[in-house]
């Protein structure tokens, strides 16, 4: 008897310290909740979709559809499409069931990717959709690399007029991806121009001009002065 009660009594304590010991109020899908969101919906507002029809190169749908504000991204013959709402694989389904009469080949390839502008001296500037994944050597490759030898360390990060970064060369020899960089759609590259017009062009090109001038003037200014020494 004596036995069975110091059991029990041992089973009260026990249970009393499970009650007591705190919980745990952040579980493992709490934490990694946005992770799961950014992966089951991939295309956000203001970024864009590849489509790739491969391997049927002259398909229509080969090309990035731009998302707009709302998450539309609009289609050819069904017009806009919540694509923000929408998995991969809700999207290849949708995109292989509407256009199924004028797919060549069975297979569709989804992608989300952001805009970037490269501005300035760049071979090819101008604005481009990159895949988040791609690093920044990559994105400056597809602009034809910079003009100046130098371009590549004088490159600047822009985000709505603000300078996120001036110096990430660091970041372009190390290959980062763009996701880790925590780069945008809108976000703009730049780098110094060799060949852009500053005043001190503007002043070269209109000194010759001035010079005519001045010696028109000097000349104009000689001849009536010595055309009155002579009437007198």
């Amino acid at each position: 008897m004596k036995r069975i009660f110091q059991i029990l009594i041992f089973i009260f304590l026990f249970a009393s310290i499970l009650q007591s010991k705190p919980k745990n109020t952040f579980s493992k899908s709490a934490l990694t909740t946005n992770i799961q969101s950014e992966e089951t919906y991939p295309f956000k507002p203001s970024d864009g979709v590849l489509v790739d029809a491969f391997p049927d190169t002259n398909s229509f749908l080969n090309k990035v559809f731009a998302i707009d504000d709302n998450g539309f991204a609009e289609f050819p013959m069904v017009g806009k499409v919540q694509v923000s709402k929408m998995t991969k694989i809700e999207l290849i389904d949708f995109i292989k069931d509407t256009y199924k009469n004028y797919l060549r080949y069975p297979n569709v390839y989804v992608k989300p990717v952001v805009r970037i502008s490269l501005l300035g001296g760049f071979t090819k500037p101008g604005l481009y959709y990159v895949d988040l994944n791609s690093s920044l050597w990559d994105v400056v490759y597809d602009a034809g690399g910079t003009v100046s030898e130098d371009g590549i360390y004088d490159m600047e990060w822009d985000r709505n007029n603000d300078t996120k970064s001036d110096d990430i060369a660091p970041l372009f020899e190390k290959g980062i991806s763009l996701r880790a960089m925590g780069f945008k759609s809108g976000d703009q590259i730049w780098t110094p121009s060799p060949n852009a017009h500053t005043i001190w062009d503007t002043i070269g090109n209109i000194m010759p001009i001035l010079t005519f001038a001045t010696t028109v003037a000097v000349i104009y200014n000689s001849y009536q002065r010595d055309s009155i020494y002579l009437s007198r």
